[in-house]
């Protein structure tokens, strides 16, 4: 229905991501491994070929259209998005001295997702990706119920897992919150320090001044982009059909869809 002229798109602020298991012995303990993953997977190809549903590529853990940066004025996703997205060579460069420094010489990669047929289509995806254009990657998908993955996710027997964060309210903290290290939700158990002290000072009285809250906000979108703390897939995007005579419906990218003025024209 993507050419139905009714069809509009609803650009959310959330991100589909990949959680990754960084406990001690896994795979993604490894920085460079981690990298690896994230720059191997062409994400545009994700968005137009398997979604095709007017999603779009996700360069950061903030989705576009949450938030401005209110001392430049830029989208803040926008403004933080990564130099290097795509990039199979230096992939392949990390993903290899990685398996050398642990030690390795291949790699069994567990993913886990619940079994709706979009999931396990994203889930072929990346493993079609990993396992063409990595050395010695096998991935086992595991599509089955939420509980089953819930229960395997929470005794941390996984590598991946596919994951969606919808925003609460229209500030990049909305995010931050979720990967910091003590928060139950981060499942895969990223831990960094000056993370979360970026965190913690963005909550501070300093939060009171803008242009050092924004600063802090920066400096942490900055630090997960360092450390590949997460994988983002794509950003969360809602078809709806609407008539071109419906007025009055207040759109919103955080929270539900708001019909109480709306009326046909």
């Amino acid at each position: 229905m993507q050419n139905d002229k009714n069809l509009k798109h609803l650009h959310r602020a959330g991100v589909y991501y990949l959680q990754l298991n960084m406990r001690k012995n896994r795979v993604f303990s490894n920085a460079k491994m981690r990298h690896a993953l994230n720059l191997v997977l062409d994400k545009k190809q994700l968005a137009r070929k398997v979604l095709a549903d007017g999603s779009t590529p996700a360069d950061t853990f903030v989705a576009p259209t949450l938030a401005k940066d209110q001392s430049t004025g830029v989208d803040f996703a926008k403004e933080m998005k990564p130099e290097e997205t795509h990039n199979v060579a230096k992939a392949q460069k990390l993903w290899n001295e990685g398996l050398k420094e642990e030690g390795r010489k291949k790699s069994d990669l567990t993913y886990y997702t619940d079994d709706q047929t979009i999931n396990k289509n994203i889930a072929q995806f990346v493993q079609s990706q990993v396992e063409t254009k990595l050395k010695n990657a096998k991935v086992e998908i595991h599509a089955v119920p939420a509980k089953n993955v819930q229960d395997n996710v929470m005794r941390g027997n996984f590598d991946m897992y596919l994951s969606l964060w919808l925003a609460d309210y229209t500030d990049p903290m909305s995010d931050m919150d979720v990967l910091q290290s003590n928060n139950y939700q981060n499942h895969g158990r990223y831990n960094s320090a000056d993370y979360d002290r970026y965190v913690k000072a963005a909550k501070s009285k300093s939060a009171e001044e803008t242009d050092h809250y924004w600063e802090n906000m920066r400096n942490a979108q900055n630090q997960l982009t360092k450390d590949t703390a997460v994988v983002p897939l794509y950003n969360m995007t809602e078809s709806h059909l609407a008539r071109k005579n419906l007025r009055g419906v207040l759109w919103h990218s955080v929270g539900e869809v708001d019909y109480t003025r709306s009326y046909f024209d």
